[in-house]
């Protein structure tokens, strides 16, 4: 299981570094030369041979990071839908039917009692935290926890290939 905790200040900080294991990179902590940013680099041959062993491979990289960019762009769009900022079609692309009929039904039901203006702090709630599993067949299943205003919220969706791109293919909303 991948946990990937995500704070305001890993977006402006050397942190996260997605590429840190890519076994084409240069070493970019050179031998004899330490960090006081970094200093539990590992060498370029055991990143390599951690990579073997884990099998760790740039597609899976490069996979891990689209899911992790869909997964954090549909949880947000989920909840705005449900506070009724958005509307259920603007998913339309990245999600199968079934999802979008169930999305549109929970959004009437929450939406029902709402105004012409959704509520103050019922949207744009900060990612607290995102885990990743991944799937024997090939899909991920990916929990999502968002914090706002008044309350904390949880989504679970399950991305699949299709025709050579991700596609949400179910969601629940806790």
């Amino acid at each position: 299981m991948s946990t990937i905790a995500i704070s305001p200040r890993s977006a402006n900080t050397g942190y996260y570094q997605p590429d840190i294991y890519a076994a084409n990179l240069p070493d970019p902590n050179p031998a004899g030369a330490t960090s006081a940013a970094d200093p539990c680099q590992a060498p370029a041959h055991l990143r390599r041979a951690m990579d073997n062993i884990f099998h760790r491979s740039a597609v899976y990289r490069s996979e891990h990071r689209a899911i992790v960019e869909i997964s954090h762009a549909v949880a947000r769009a989920v909840f705005e839908i449900v506070a009724g900022y958005r509307t259920v079609n603007q998913l339309a692309f990245v999600m199968e039917p079934s999802c979008i009929a169930k999305l549109r039904r929970r959004a009437l039901l929450e939406t029902q009692c709402y105004t012409l203006e959704p509520l103050p702090g019922t949207a744009h709630g900060q990612i607290i935290s995102l885990h990743l599993d991944r799937c024997i067949s090939g899909s991920w299943e990916c929990t999502v926890i968002l914090g706002f205003k008044y309350r904390v919220r949880a989504v679970a969706l399950k991305i699949q290939p299709w025709h050579g791109r991700w596609q949400v293919t179910d969601v629940e909303l806790i």
